[in-house]
């Protein structure tokens, strides 16, 4: 098990630094509307909480569990999804931003993991926040921290893909048509 705690440890590490230091986040968060705006910042704090939750809990729920092959899943999703994270960024470049403005010369883009999903790096995210609580065995992470997580993703992808139609207009009504929102053939 203190093979599992070193493992979630690092990979907190590794989210921090995929977040602030690999690609620098520009928030546009103050000029989102009102709605978008709320969710935003749930989708920041409410997982950041669970996540504070979940290691400050490992003591009192986490475990081995089928002999450690949940717990091995758990670090295997949470370093797809934070690579899934860093190309969705990387390809978006420039127009990764926190919060959903259009910004100037903005189009959609088709290429890497926008081919098929719309939203990727949110993807990454929850691909990341299902695994953290898998690493140490803890039901309860997957209480404060994924199933969260999930709801408010959904949610803010929801309003981003309305915003984003109105804002991009009928080449992003046609990607719609051509994409999932984050799992093909799913959703």
């Amino acid at each position: 098990m203190q093979v599992f705690l070193l493992l979630f440890i690092s990979l907190c590490f590794a989210f921090a630094l995929e977040e602030f230091v690999l690609i620098k986040p520009v928030s546009t968060i103050a000029q989102s509307d009102a709605l978008s705006r709320r969710i935003e910042l749930l989708a920041i704090w409410v997982p950041a909480v669970g996540m504070g939750l979940c290691g400050a809990t490992i003591a009192a729920f986490g475990h081995l569990w089928m002999d450690g092959l949940v717990n091995a899943l758990g670090v295997v999703l949470c370093v797809a999804g934070l690579a899934l994270r860093y190309w969705s960024r990387r390809i978006l470049g420039r127009f990764f931003t926190i919060g959903v403005v259009r910004q100037e010369g903005h189009t959609v883009i088709r290429t890497g993991p926008y081919r098929r999903v719309r939203h990727p790096g949110y993807l990454g995210f929850l691909v990341f926040y299902t695994g953290l609580p898998l690493v140490v065995g803890s039901g309860f992470g997957l209480l404060v921290l994924t199933l969260p997580a999930w709801l408010i993703f959904v949610w803010l992808i929801t309003v981003e893909d309305r915003r984003l139609e109105e804002e991009l207009g009928g080449d992003y009504a046609r990607y719609k048509s051509e994409s999932a929102r984050i799992v093909p053939g799913v959703w």
